[in-house]
């Protein structure tokens, strides 16, 4: 499914991933651990083809990632306002994406209200689960998970990684989690990789 050979990223003059080599089967979670400012955001980039690698090669089922149209490999970033245009609300940009189902909007404990809304008129939380059901279209395969519910209350993390565990069973997804949160990785990760 994905295969990471051999990745190294660079920033500037510090490397902050090496020799990364590892595969990620369907429905399998991916736990990656690394203390603040060691490069987590960076990789998860890295990961989902938003900036090439240092070094080293990314394939989705032995081929690079495509270039063009939709990739199977989806990130929801830590900062999710960063990927939303200030100037369209975030059902336009939900919808461009793919049609969830009014199921679909409760799983993820979105009110149908924020979409009418532009960006700066919601939360952080609020926006990331708008970002994180853009990303679940039915064609994501992997989902990269930046510190995706840092911002959510308890019972809604909870809730929203029940939904993301079901998804990984049900349908085959696969995670790579980035998280500060040890107690969350050790109830919803399969395996670990450690900086």
């Amino acid at each position: 499914m994905l295969r990471v050979q051999g990745v190294s990223v660079r920033q500037g003059e510090r490397t902050l991933w090496q020799g990364l080599d590892f595969t990620l089967a369907p429905g399998e979670r991916l736990a990656i651990a690394a203390p603040s400012g060691h490069g987590k955001t960076t990789l998860g980039r890295v990961l989902a083809g938003w900036q090439a690698p240092s070094c080293g090669h990314i394939l989705w089922q032995g081929a690079p990632l495509p270039a063009s149209g939709y990739c199977p490999v989806q990130l929801v970033p830590q900062h999710p306002e960063l990927t939303f245009n200030p100037y369209r609300s975030t059902g336009a940009a939900l919808y461009d994406a793919w049609q969830p189902t009014a199921a679909d909007l409760v799983a993820c404990r979105i009110d149908p209200e924020w979409l009418r809304r532009r960006p700066h008129a919601l939360s952080g939380g609020e926006l990331a689960r708008i970002a994180l059901l853009r990303a679940l279209d039915p064609r994501t395969r992997v989902l990269i998970a930046d510190e995706v519910t840092a911002q959510l209350d308890p019972a809604i993390q909870l809730a929203i990684w029940q939904h993301l565990v079901r998804l990984c069973r049900e349908r085959g997804l696969a995670m790579i989690i980035f998280s500060h949160q040890q107690a969350l990785l050790d109830q919803v990760a399969t395996r670990r990789l450690k900086w």
